[in-house]
């Protein structure tokens, strides 16, 4: 066999000297005799399996070909997604950046983990360090589609090079180095640069999906340069690096993300106005952020402009410090409105200096903020927008002799006029949106602490460079007296929320109450039920009588009950606090669970109460009644699951002569060790799913709410909540604590 293949090899090498696939497969079988040595060899399903281990999300893949065009010193790229909203779609991916040779090609793209990058950190033309050094950007096309096409050409190369991959070809059982893949030269497309096109896609893409690919090649690339390049390095200035996602849907073309449409994302509201062919002006306001639209609203019905005609306004309108941009795009923003925010002019397409330009104001937006009459921030740093002005119709404006700006004639005038007025109406609007005070005559209002704070930050953005020490001297002592003023209003916002805290921590209780009273009125509910149907079946009278007798019971029971928790509720309408007397809640409890506890068949041992005046801080006595009957249900649970001859005692007293004290225990089956203290997180429960049938009881379980809503009564008057060891003869005790208040039978008289 070995003969037979050393004289097919020779033969080839012989008669078909490009049979290079040939070659390799004779020579690799050859190989194989070889019985002093071993070779590692490939198996071509590596690509596959590399595919969807290295690359998981299909977000991530296409992430990892930017980086490829941005090391490849691309400044721009764009993801066009044709038909991509179902399984099947065309992505194709063009940059601008330097391309491939054939030896590139090869030794790069074609060798698995290629240690390139590795060796070259850095792009050879603007000396980037390098986004990608895995080199799983081939594994990533894999992951995307079936096929590939990439297509490359260098500044120097006289033709492109087109290579196309079929990713199915490389399945199990096939030897990797056996799968041969055609090198085309064809005309190229452009000076330099790469495209791939990824076929057969295997997942659907949604708009969000494409925009959150943006989003993860923007926070991995930097988008342009904040520094120079070094003065010893020779490579050029770095021009930057954009990404533009398109798709391509039925034969509609939508820009899906751009710098453009990212950017403005973050904008609170986008403003548009226009002046019509009449002279009346129209405000829209569209704010994804605060839900709100409004439409073509008329400013001016009564007062149409005279000499403005046929313009029209657009700005995005952003506010800084709130918590409305993103930390990670706030500072790249606030940035570039130094430079480019405020209003520019466009006339006829052209634009007009120098509007809009760093330090001009020419519609009055720095001036009115020190003017501090209009209170929402609109300074030119807050819009980033544009007038456009077109002449169609009759010549408004003239340019100045210098072709320096525009003559101030009438028309000019109420151009100023018709922008300063769109953005203060929609700033205006945005605000009462967003409960913000409006302006300082304004009646009956209370300045949030944090837009007094956000007025002194922009304050502080505002004071010029230029502008002498009094100056500066005069605005921080203004803006200081604001800081006071939010610090007090701070103060007063800090009292209130912490009423209405207390308020909803009522509420909570009351919530909480319902939900057992409800609870305990289906249980007398199936019980009554039940002996209405005995009555109407029974022939016997001496049964009708003991049946009726039950019945008394059961309303007696009820009736408790309900006179328990109405009072609770009464309580409630009350919102003064008072304090409370230990002895009182617990014998409260006790009467209203006697005939309760008799049909349950429980033992309530008597109290016991270790001193007197045993009163708490000031509270809501309802609020005990949600405590103790949680308790009290809660061990009726657990005394059941352990289906024993249930018994509850309750005991209190004071320590320390500083904290008064109540445990409540019981001898159900008890609280693991490692779960006491999960028993007071929300929706934590031990019973079975709501709605189920308890083994022992049918009793609806409780929603896993009840002891977060005790621990937050509790620890609300600075007491503590926790499971204790277990008093003796019992499984379970908790323990509350609680001020005590010495004086409180004074108090609460």
């Amino acid at each position: 066999m070995q003969e037979k293949i050393k004289e097919e090899l020779q033969n080839i090498l012989k008669n078909d000297p490009s049979n290079y696939s040939k070659i390799l497969s004779l020579s690799n079988e050859l190989a194989k005799f070889d019985k002093n040595s071993v070779r590692f060899s490939i198996d071509a399903g590596i690509i596959d399996r590399l595919g969807k281990e290295l690359v998981a999300r299909h977000e991530t893949a296409v992430s990892e070909l930017v980086k490829n065009a941005y090391d490849a010193d691309a400044t721009k790229v764009i993801l066009t997604f044709k038909e991509s909203y179902k399984v099947g779609g065309v992505l194709e991916i063009k940059d601008n950046g330097l391309g491939m040779t054939r030896e590139q090609l090869i030794n790069g793209f074609m060798r698995l983990s290629s240690s390139d990058k590795l060796h070259f950190p850095r792009s050879p033309r603007y000396d980037r360090k390098r986004a990608g050094k895995k080199g799983i950007g081939r594994f990533s096309t894999q992951r995307l589609g079936k096929k590939l096409t990439i297509i490359t050409q260098t500044l120097k190369s006289t033709e492109a090079l087109k290579v196309v991959f079929y990713w199915d070809d490389f399945m199990g059982d096939k030897e990797l180095s056996f799968i041969t893949n055609k090198i085309e030269y064809i005309e190229k497309q452009k000076d330099e640069g790469t495209t791939l096109i990824i076929e057969n896609l295997r997942d659907s893409w949604s708009e969000a999906q494409i925009k959150r690919v943006y989003r993860y090649a923007s926070e991995i690339i930097q988008p342009f340069p904040i520094s120079k390049t070094k003065k010893n390095s020779k490579a050029p200035n770095d021009l930057g690096f954009k990404l533009k996602c398109i798709e391509i849907n039925n034969g509609k073309k939508f820009t899906i993300a751009n710098e453009e449409t990212m950017f403005f994302e973050h904008a609170l509201a986008e403003i548009n106005g226009f002046v019509d062919n009449d002279g009346f002006m129209y405000l829209s306001i569209k704010s994804k952020k605060l839900d709100y639209k409004e439409n073509r609203v008329l400013l001016n019905p009564n007062e149409p402009f005279k000499e403005l005609k046929n313009v029209a306004l657009k700005a995005y309108y952003f506010i800084y410090n709130s918590g409305l941009i993103p930390k990670q795009s706030e500072s790249t923003i606030r940035e570039k409105a130094k430079e480019q925010g405020g209003i520019r002019l466009y006339r006829n397409g052209f634009r007009v200096l120098p509007y809009g330009e760093p330090q001009d104001d020419w519609l009055g937006l720095d001036a009115s903020i020190r003017k501090r009459t209009i209170l929402p921030v609109h300074g030119n740093n807050n819009f980033f927008g544009i007038i456009e002005v077109n002449n169609d119709f009759r010549e408004q404006f003239e340019e100045t002799s210098s072709r320096e700006g525009l003559l101030k004639n009438k028309a000019f005038t109420e151009l100023s006029e018709f922008g300063y007025k769109v953005l203060i109406d929609a700033i205006l609007k945005l605000a009462s949106i967003r409960g913000v005070k409006q302006k300082t005559n304004q009646e009956e209002w209370k300045k949030e602490p944090e837009e007094i704070i956000n007025n002194v930050v922009e304050g502080l953005d505002n004071i010029k460079d230029e502008e002498d020490l009094e100056q500066v001297k005069d605005k921080i002592k203004e803006l200081k007296e604001t800081l006071h003023e939010a610090k007090e209003e701070q103060k007063i916002k800090k009292i209130e929320l912490i009423k209405e805290m207390n308020l909803l921590r009522v509420l909570a209780g009351l919530g909480l109450t319902i939900g057992e009273f409800i609870h305990e009125i289906k249980q007398y509910q199936g019980a009554l039920q039940h002996d209405i149907r005995n009555i109407s079946n029974s022939d016997s009278l001496d049964n009708v009588l003991k049946v009726n007798k039950r019945v008394k019971n059961n309303l007696d029971g009820l009736s408790t009950y309900i006179s328990y928790f109405d009072e609770s509720f009464s309580e409630n309408v009350q919102r003064e606090l008072k304090p409370i007397e230990l002895r009182t809640v617990v014998y409260s409890l006790k009467r209203t669970l006697d005939a309760d506890i008799l049909r349950q068949q429980i033992e309530f041992v008597e109290p016991i109460f270790n001193g007197y005046n045993l009163y708490t801080i000031a509270m809501h006595k309802s609020e005990w009644a949600s405590i103790l009957f949680n308790f009290y249900t809660n061990s009726r649970k657990a005394i059941n699951r352990a289906n024993v001859n249930g018994k509850i005692f309750i005991e209190c007293g004071k320590k320390h002569n500083k904290w008064v004290y109540l445990e409540f225990s019981d001898n159900g089956d008890g609280i693991p060790i490692e779960k006491r203290d999960k028993i007071f997180n929300a929706f934590y429960t031990t019973s079975v799913p709501v709605g189920k049938i308890a083994k022992h009881h049918e009793e609806m379980t409780g929603t896993g709410l009840g002891l977060k809503i005790v621990r937050d009564i509790i620890t609300s008057y600075g007491g503590l909540i926790f499971v204790k060891e277990p008093t003796k003869g019992y499984n379970t005790t908790i323990r509350i604590e609680l001020p005590w208040d010495k004086e409180g039978y004074k108090n609460a008289i």
